[in-house]
């Protein structure tokens, strides 16, 4: 037990922190950051949760329509004017939507789990670098991507993605999954993301998670202003290659 605690503990990257950004900006997309494969359990306990949800309401509609029937029919005349006993008798058939959302809700969580993100240099007449997160549809489980400025995206201050434990870093007893928000959603139902801490991270190194969405100006790992720097300086080969970029980026970030 005790060797196999001590194979899936983080021991590091051998790349410094710079040079972990470094690397994601030279592959500027061509790479993901992150990627993660939705297991089929995932997606059919989903599936099938929400078919018992479903079934559920059909049958409690059902059944409180049919007893809202026979109650109204068997009522006075005086009753069946009242709009309090109209109310009493059929309202609780309108509970049989709450199944329904419920089921619609199970497969939107499911479909915002994020399966893959990508790191994209800024456009043009910009500074700001850019991420692609790709998920997939609630119905049909096709892929559906959206690239978003670096500060258009970011994660709730308590959570902490990079814990130092696990073979990548960010292992966590008390959570497997964490969240992102999308500041620039068309939607309530839009904004939130869905990160599985299983899944797989560039050069096994979970801080270069922490740095895209750690907003806090004083950060142990990077904060975002500097990442912008350090992502904005390789977004091109010229400045890749030039000692002035790389000497520039060592003065950003020092080395472990």
């Amino acid at each position: 037990m005790t060797n196999m605690a001590a194979k899936n503990q983080f021991k590091g990257s051998s790349f410094t922190l710079a040079q972990l950004i470094e690397e994601v900006g030279r592959n500027g997309g061509k790479k993901p950051v992150f990627q993660y494969k939705v297991p089929r359990s995932i997606r059919w306990a989903s599936t099938a949760l929400a078919v018992v949800f479903l079934t559920y309401g059909a049958a409690y509609t059902d059944m409180s329509w049919r007893t809202a029937r026979e109650v109204y029919g068997n009522a006075t005349e005086e009753e069946k004017h009242s709009p309090w006993f109209k109310c009493k008798t059929f309202g609780p058939v309108a509970l049989g939507v709450l199944p329904v959302i419920l089921a619609a809700a199970t497969k939107h969580v499911t479909s915002r789990l994020v399966t893959e993100m990508k790191y994209l240099p800024p456009l043009k007449n910009s500074t700001v670098p850019r991420c692609q997160l790709t998920r997939r549809t609630y119905l049909l489980g096709r892929p559906v991507s959206i690239t978003r400025e670096i500060n258009e995206l970011s994660k709730n201050k308590a959570t902490k993605i990079f814990t130092g434990v696990g073979s990548q870093g960010m292992e966590d007893k008390a959570t497997f999954v964490f969240f992102t928000v999308d500041e620039k959603a068309p939607s309530f139902f839009n904004k939130f993301y869905i990160f599985s801490r299983s899944g797989s991270v560039v050069k096994n190194d979970a801080r270069i998670l922490e740095c895209f969405f750690n907003s806090v100006a004083e950060n142990k790992l990077l904060n975002r202003s500097i990442l912008t720097q350090i992502l904005s300086h390789t977004s091109t080969k010229t400045q890749f290659h030039s000692g002035n970029s790389r000497s520039s980026i060592k003065n950003i970030v020092k080395p472990k």
